[in-house]
């Protein structure tokens, strides 16, 4: 090699070096920006006394640690399920979790985890008897679900229309209004829905899972323009805690 031909690539490894430094500078900045949200979803996540808690935010705060990132618990936002679908939906730079991945929204969003299994299901009332073999039986009951959870859009994927649904944005209103009998049954996670009927201090045995309607797994979901090097780390952290038995720890503290 010439001392031309040296200084040539020395110069274009230079070059090279600076422009991934300020790739890898640009890519942290991203991160560190990243909104994450989350919604009243125990016990997956939740507020207790003024703090987010949950399975799933135990996960999130040690992968973004993981991750290098400079966020930390008290960064992660609490809002309704459908505001923070949305705007995970529509604004680059938004993360949200606890997000089943379904086929419908896979091309929605980027995706880390999985985080854990998640059963959507109809659960209603064991003194109401209900029958449900199939979804040509929901014609018949009246349901209540959550605007835009995956209860929801499933319900509508299976033909029912929103005249036949009782939509709330929380879902405390469900709870009462399934104890009280105003409808039929709920669609929503299972797990989720026995703890919220325990809050309000209803008893499990009274209750059944009629139907379920989806067998998933629990994401972080991001809007579907992040980029590969976020993911990327996100999902190498994600699959170290997989690694060393963070997760499984974490997840055996709630005894899911």
């Amino acid at each position: 090699m010439t001392l031309i031909t040296r200084r040539a690539f020395a110069v274009a490894s230079m070059a090279l070096g600076i422009l991934q430094t300020g790739n890898l500078a640009r890519a942290s900045d991203a991160l560190n920006a990243l909104k994450l949200m989350t919604e009243d979803y125990p016990p997956f996540n939740y507020s207790e006394d003024g703090e987010l808690r949950g399975l799933s935010v135990d996960i999130m705060v040690e992968l973004l640690k993981r991750a290098g990132t400079t966020h930390v618990r008290s960064d992660i936002e609490l809002l309704p399920w459908a505001r923070g679908y949305n705007l995970t939906l529509d604004r680059p730079g938004h993360a949200l979790f606890s997000t089943t991945r379904t086929e419908d929204r896979e091309d929605l969003f980027r995706w880390v985890g999985p985080f854990v299994p998640t059963v959507v299901g109809l659960t209603a009332r064991k003194d109401r008897k209900l029958s449900i073999t199939s979804p040509k039986d929901f014609e018949t009951i009246r349901i209540g679900v959550v605007k835009d959870d995956v209860g929801h859009l499933l319900l509508r994927a299976a033909g029912v229309s929103d005249d036949q649904l009782d939509i709330v944005l929380y879902n405390d209103q469900n709870y009462k209004k399934l104890a009280a009998g105003r409808i039929d049954a709920m669609a929503y996670e299972t797990s989720v829905t026995k703890w919220g009927l325990m809050s309000i201090g209803q008893s499990i045995g009274d209750y059944e899972v009629v139907f379920e309607l989806k067998r998933a797994d629990l994401y972080l979901a991001l809007h579907k323009e992040t980029s590969d090097d976020i993911v990327e780390t996100l999902q190498s952290s994600f699959e170290s805690m997989i690694a060393d038995g963070t997760h499984e720890q974490i997840v055996s503290n709630y005894l899911i």
